[in-house]
This record gives structure tokens, sequence and C-alpha cells, in this order.
């Protein structure tokens, strides 16, 4: 267990992870929905230094339930390709549907449906021959797919309310621990995070202090967007300012990084 001292920056971001995973009231009338922009804008994807890519998104509340869309578009001079997402989740924080398609360079999908205490992948593959996946899987599990860096801020965003306790003036963060699925690999793995603390890391050119965290996952995860064949450990290091935004991201043992544009 780390003990971390910015009570601010850590109560703020806490506040944050409960409207995300609350955005329901049930007191409130059905017909007056409060929408409510909890986070937005895009990341840059580099490889080697060069931009190759760029994740633009929306985190928001919607009435009984909180939506983040995506969209991903990657081209590293090779090759170029476009994805979407969007995923719904309860007020609870369970998964209501999430829907991944890519739309170029071959039009495929995947729609997860939430059923009997069971996530079932309706896949649409390239060939259109439809199939279905099910996964014994709580509806708690956290949709962490592999070309959307956004889902990865949401997934801090729900350590920081669960893996974090408050001790007086003294917030305590140990491991948090996470079963996850990746619809586009039609994968389930499980995934921890934890806290490593401040940070002195070069974004943009210019050095800045921020609060470092990483993220294992338990089996490998792919950069398909980035190449077919080439295969990224399961290590994320992600760094998060004083607004509880994450900045930037890497990719260990990677030349990937992210950073908030």
């Amino acid at each position: 267990m780390k003990a971390f001292m910015r009570r601010g920056f850590l109560w703020a971001a806490v506040l944050l992870a409960a409207t995300w995973l609350s955005a329901g009231d049930k007191n409130k009338p059905a017909d007056k929905p409060e929408n409510k922009v909890v986070d937005s804008g895009s990341f840059g994807i580099y490889a080697d230094g060069k931009r190759v890519g760029t994740e633009t998104f929306k985190i928001e509340q919607r009435g009984d339930s909180s939506i983040a869309t995506a969209e991903v578009k990657v081209d590293d001079g090779t090759a170029r390709a476009t994805q979407t997402a969007e995923m719904q989740v309860a007020p609870n924080g369970d998964l209501q549907s999430y829907v991944w398609r890519s739309i170029s360079p071959v039009k495929e999908e995947c729609f997860v449906e939430a059923k009997d205490q069971l996530l079932i992948e309706h896949v649409i593959p390239a060939d259109q021959k439809k199939l279905d996946v099910p996964h014994i899987l709580p509806l708690s599990t956290v949709i962490l797919d592999d070309n959307f860096f956004s889902h990865r801020e949401i997934l801090f965003w729900r350590y920081l309310a669960t893996g974090c306790v408050r001790k007086g003036d003294q917030f305590t963060c140990g491991p948090g621990n996470f079963g996850i699925l990746v619809p586009h690999l039609h994968q389930a793995s499980n995934a921890t995070m934890t806290l490593v603390g401040r940070d002195k890391v070069t974004i943009k050119g210019t050095q800045r202090e921020l609060t470092k965290f990483v993220l294992r996952v338990g089996d490998p995860q792919r950069l398909v967007v980035m190449n077919e064949k080439e295969s990224a450990p399961g290590e994320w290091m992600l760094w998060v300012d004083d607004q509880y935004k994450v900045l930037k991201m890497a990719v260990a043992g990677t030349n990937i990084e992210v950073v908030r544009d």
C-alpha cells in the first residue's frame, strides 16, 4: 500500500470517478435527464517520435447512464485504419453495452451484450459470417479494447474509486485488480493498477512533474492498428495531472507513446 499525500488531487479524482460510476439518480424526473461531459479531447499516437494516429473521445453522463465514445484514425505511412467504439455503463458501474466497429481498411463489427450475468459478443467479421462469442464474466467486467486509450483513463478513475482509502489527511492506494474484456480480440483477462508516485516526465518538449501509475495486463495485447504481427507487453505507464486527467501513456518495451493534445 502506498500513501499519497496530495489530498486535493486524489479527492477530486475520487469524486470524478464517482460521477462516472453513478450517473443515474432514481429520484430525478425521467423526462429531465442531466447531461454532463466528464472529459473530452484527443490523444496523439506516436511511434519512434512520429505521430501516426489520433484518438478523439468524449466521456459523458446521459441521464441514467454514462457513455464513452471514441474514434481512432491511424496512418503510419504504409497503412491506414479507422475504428470507433461506444461503451455504455450503468449507475453501479456494470456494463450495459459496447460496440466496436472497424471502418477501414476492412469493415467489421462487435457488439457486446450484457445478458443473464453473461457478456455475449455478437461478431460480424470481415467475411460477414456472423457468430456469437459468450463469456462467463460478471457485468462488472471492464472493457479495455486494445486501440482505445481513453478506456485506460476510465479504468484509472475506477481504480481511484475502489483502490484508494482515505485515512485522515492521507490517502492510501494499494493494487487494484480488475477483470477485463478485449472485444476486438475476443479475449478476457485481468489487469492490475498501482500507484508509483510523483515523477518527472517530458511532454511536448517540456518537463513536468505528474503522478505516475502502472497498469499491468495479464495477457499481452496487440497494437493491431500499428502492425498486425506486433505484440506489446501488457504493461502501460500512465502520467496524470492534478486535474485527474491522463496526459501521457507509454507501452513498456515498445516505441509507442500516447500524448493528450
